[in-house]
C-alpha cells in the first residue's frame, strides 16, 4: 500500500522535514504531493551562499533551505508543484530517475504537454527544463522527488538564484542553470487548467494506482515532524553553516573610506580573516579581525557581534549598519 498525501502546509521547513521523516522514521511506502511559499531549497552537498543572492533573498522575505537530497539549488512559489514518491528499495537498486518521471510525464501529455527526459533528471519541453529531480537513498528505502514549474515567477527566481561569483569561492558543488519555463506555457489555450487543476490531475493519476490509497498526515506523525523541523531545518547551522569549507571577499566604499573584507570559513565559522584599505583607525585592526575569529558567518552574529564592539575604532566614521553589508 501506498500513502497518497497532499500537504496542507506550504512551509519549507516542515515540508522538508516531512519528507525526511516519512523517509527515515517510517517504513510506508508514500507519494505526496506539496508547495512551498516563495524559498530556495538548497541541494545537500552545496555551499548556500554560493548559490544564492543575500540582498535579494533579504528583500523578498525568502526561505532558504537545504533538503537531504543531493543536485542543485531550486526556487520554489506557490506556482510549483513538488512531488515526493518514497519506497523500499531492493539490494541492487541504484539511481534510477526514468522510473520516477514516468508518472509525471504522463500527467502531462494527458493535458496536452508532450515531454522528454534528459540525460541526467530533468523533464524538457522544447529543450526548455520544466522540472528538475533528486534521489537519496539508504537503508533499503529510497527517496525521489521533483520540482513541477507550472507558473512560477521565472524573473524572481533569476534574481535569487543569481550570486557574484567573485564573492564566494567553494569547494562544494555549484548548481548548473539550465534554460527553464512554465508548463502553463505550453497548456492549449482552452485548457482551462490552472495551478490548482494539475494538482489535482497529479493527484488522480496517482489515485489511478490500485495500490495507492488517499492519507493524511497523522497527529503524531505532525508532532514528530515539528520536532525534526525545530531541531534541524529551521535552524542555521543546517541550512546555512553546513555549507563545507569556502572563502569569501567583498569590498565597497563606505562613509569611513575603501574596506575589503577576506574571509575563510568552515562549517559556517570563521576561522580566518583580514580587512585592508584606506580607512582611518584610533586601534589596530588586528584586534577587530581577532573578534571575527570562531564568529558565524551570520548576520545576526556578526551584527551582534559588531553591536557589542566599538567599531568606530577601527573605522573612523562608519556607520555600524554599512559595515555588516561588508560580509555578506
Amino acid at each position: 500500500m501506498t500513502r497518497l498525501i497532499v500537504l496542507d502546509s506550504v512551509e519549507p521547513e516542515f515540508n522538508l522535514a516531512a519528507e525526511e521523516y516519512l523517509f527515515s522514521k517510517t517504513s510506508d511506502c508514500f507519494v505526496m504531493l506539496w508547495q512551498n511559499k516563495n524559498s530556495v531549497i538548497i541541494g545537500r552537498n552545496q555551499n548556500t551562499l554560493a548559490e544564492i543572492n543575500k540582498e535579494a533573498i533579504e528583500k523578498y522575505g525568502i526561505s532558504v533551505v537545504r533538503r537531504i537530497t543531493g543536485g542543485g539549488a531550486v526556487f520554489h512559489d506557490l506556482g510549483n508543484i513538488n512531488y515526493s514518491v518514497i519506497s523500499n528499495s531492493s539490494a541492487n537498486e541504484g539511481i534510477d530517475f526514468e522510473k520516477y518521471v514516468f508518472p509525471i510525464r504522463k500527467a502531462l501529455l494527458s493535458v496536452g504537454v508532450k515531454t522528454e527526459f534528459s540525460g541526467r533528471n530533468d523533464i524538457l519541453v522544447n529543450g526548455c527544463k520544466i522540472s528538475g529531480n533528486a534521489q537519496h537513498i539508504s537503508d533499503g528505502r529510497i527517496l525521489h522527488h521533483g520540482t513541477l514549474l507550472f507558473s512560477s515567477d521565472l524573473d524572481m527566481m533569476a534574481e535569487v538564484l543569481r550570486v557574484n561569483e567573485e564573492k564566494i569561492r567553494s569547494k562544494a558543488i555549484r548548481s548548473v542553470r539550465s534554460r527553464v519555463a512554465n508548463i502553463s506555457d505550453f497548456l492549449p489555450s482552452s485548457s482551462g487548467i490552472d495551478v490548482k487543476r494539475f494538482r489535482e490531475r497529479l493527484y488522480d493519476c496517482y489515485l489511478k494506482n490500485p495500490d495507492c490509497v488517499p492519507s493524511v498526515l497523522m497527529e503524531n506523525e505532525v508532532r514528530d515532524i515539528n520536532a525534526l523541523a525545530d531541531s534541524k531545518y529551521r535552524t542555521w547551522k543546517w541550512n546555512y553553516g553546513d555549507s563545507q569549507k569556502y572563502s569569501f571577499s567583498s569590498s565597497a566604499y563606505l562613509s569611513c573610506g575603501m574596506v575589503e573584507v577576506r574571509l575563510d570559513i568552515s562549517d559556517g565559522i570563521i576561522t580566518a580573516a583580514d580587512i585592508f584599505g584606506d580607512f582611518f583607525s584610533l586601534r589596530p585592526k588586528e584586534e577587530f579581525i581577532s573578534s571575527l575569529i570562531g564568529t558565524e558567518h551570520s548576520r545576526s552574529a556578526l551584527t551582534a557581534l559588531f553591536e557589542k564592539t566599538d567599531v568606530g575604532k577601527y573605522f573612523i566614521g562608519i556607520k555600524k549598519d554599512e559595515l555588516i553589508r561588508c560580509f555578506f
